[in-house]
This record gives C-alpha cells, structure tokens and sequence, in this order.
C-alpha cells in the first residue's frame, strides 16, 4: 500500500472461462432500519437528518455531542422531544422517540457519511 492519500484501488480477477460476471441482485442497505431515536430539523420535520439505534448508557449529553459531530452550527442548539419539551445536556438516560433541532443561528454544514 503506498502513502499517497489517493484513494486505494481494488482489482478483481476475471470470472472463469465461459462465466459471465455476475451482478447483484440485493436491494441497497436501507441504514435507518432498526433506528428508535431519529432526527430532525425543527423547520423541516419531515426531512429525517439522522438517528441510531439506541443501546444502554446513551445519554442526552452524548446525543448533544453526536449532533455536533454530524451537523457544524454557527451558534448554540438544542434538542427538543415529539411533545416540545427541551432536552437537557444532561446524564440522564436518552430515550427512544423522535428529537427535534433548534438552533438561534443557521446550519451551516451537514456531514456526509458513506459506507462502502
């Protein structure tokens, strides 16, 4: 492998004589399934901008720091539940349910994130 930060290349062998190559019929991994804490924008609840699935010891301040990881903005946030209630940058336990950003500022960048 070389130290140059082009990306790696992958090579395959050609298929045995008289073979045809074959193609995939899977459908493409749909990443949200499994998901019970998802996320949204407060002005566009129906764009889901993220979620995981949640397992024990997740807590609120956590969830805050995962936001903060996927989406850079230029001011403070916070993250409000399904009912409106704000939720706390705190060590309580997170729950499952739907989360909602407020931010006073705009968004100014989401990450992209792609599996391979």
């Amino acid at each position: 492998m070389s130290d140059s930060p082009a990306s790696p290349t992958s090579t395959t062998s050609d298929p045995p004589s008289g073979a045809s190559p074959q193609t995939s019929t899977m459908p493409p991994i749909v990443r949200s399934v499994g998901r019970n804490v998802h996320l949204y924008g407060a002005n566009d609840p129906a764009t889901e901008l993220g979620g995981l699935f949640l397992t024990n010891g997740i807590t609120n301040a956590n969830f805050y720091s995962m936001v903060e990881i996927i989406i850079i903005f230029e001011s403070e946030f916070s993250l409000y539940n399904e009912g409106g209630t704000v939720i706390e940058k705190d060590d309580h336990p997170l729950q499952p349910g739907k989360y909602y950003i407020v931010a006073t500022g705009r968004r100014v960048h989401n990450h992209i994130f792609m599996v391979k």
